[in-house]
């Protein structure tokens, strides 16, 4: 279970544009906007990870030939994702959501924008690969039961807590607090991304 906890909180962690676009929907909307654009976020990572991880299942115990493959593959799209973290712009401002649509249409939008990015599935199998999921646990059907569950707990940790702040502080904390603290999230990501693919070549080992 610690290992889908993990994977579900690394994977939300680094859906970095999700987390800044909550705090902009926090700051300039209101309630039911901002829990639609949460749980939005929450059911794409849920989507990913419970389609990763038995599919990562099946891998592992049918292609353990090319074990060494699927970890150097999963290190490249762990240092690819922490260049780009690395390249990615700083927050400048979280007050420049405006005229924001329904909270149906927020929902709508950012579940089919986070599902549609391409390198979901790939950064959640290299995420579960990192946690070393697969050593801990044999690749069978049994083990997912307690993997999921960690996943959704990890995904409910990160975007619970996110939701609860753009609900309740989003609107009172100082806007440059927020804009500071939303910053320090950007190059923290980028270093565990590369620290997770260190693991991962480690683990191949």
């Amino acid at each position: 279970m610690l290992e889908g906890i993990t994977a579900g909180f690394i994977l939300s962690l680094i859906l970095f544009p999700g987390t800044v676009w909550l705090a902009k929907v926090g700051v300039s909307g209101r309630p039911g906007q901002i829990v639609a654009v949460g749980v939005a976020f929450w059911l794409s990572g849920l989507f990913w990870l419970f389609i990763a991880a038995p599919g990562l299942m099946m891998m592992v115990a049918n292609l353990s030939f090319i074990r060494f493959g699927m970890h150097l593959f999963a290190a490249m799209v762990l240092v690819y994702i922490g260049i780009k973290f690395f390249r990615t712009r700083k927050v400048a401002r979280v007050d420049d959501a405006v005229d924001l649509p329904p909270a149906r249409d927020l929902f709508r939008d950012a579940l089919v924008q986070s599902i549609a990015m391409p390198m979901r599935l790939p950064a959640a199998m290299a995420v579960l690969l990192a946690t070393g999921v697969y050593i801990n646990h044999p690749p069978v059907a049994s083990s997912l039961p307690s993997i999921l569950l960690g996943a959704l707990i990890g995904l409910s940790w990160w975007w619970g807590q996110f939701t609860l702040l753009a609900l309740f502080f989003a609107k009172r904390v100082p806007q440059g607090v927020t804009i500071q603290s939303l910053n320090k999230i950007r190059p923290f990501c980028a270093v565990l991304c590369l620290g997770l693919a260190l693991i991962v070549i480690l683990l191949a080992t």
